[in-house]
């Protein structure tokens, strides 16, 4: 894996990434490809149970529940999504006036 790649699992709640490679096999494979984890998909993690697993992640506008143990097979490139950015700095826009 290179730096700014990581599995599915290690992303933190709000932060986005695109899928780089689906290691899983078999079964969950083709599942996790029917509900759109293919490469270069943009997926957010968006919150996880009070227990942290499973966890919801948004993918092609559908909200997913993964396992842990699922999603560590699903490697991710993590990215700011412009729109994290875009609300970042009218905050700090907001804050300075």
């Amino acid at each position: 894996m290179k730096n700014s790649e990581c599995a599915l699992c290690d992303l933190q709640d709000g932060e986005c990434g695109r899928v780089v490679l689906l290691g899983e096999c078999g079964n969950l494979r083709q599942r996790l490809l029917d509900l759109g984890f293919v490469e270069g998909a943009r997926v957010k993690r968006l919150f996880s149970a009070p227990s942290g697993n499973p966890a919801a992640y948004l993918i092609r506008d559908a909200v997913i529940a993964l396992r842990a143990s699922d999603a560590a097979g699903i490697t991710v490139m993590k990215y700011v999504s412009f729109q994290s950015v875009t609300k970042r700095q009218t905050k700090q826009e907001e804050d300075h006036s």
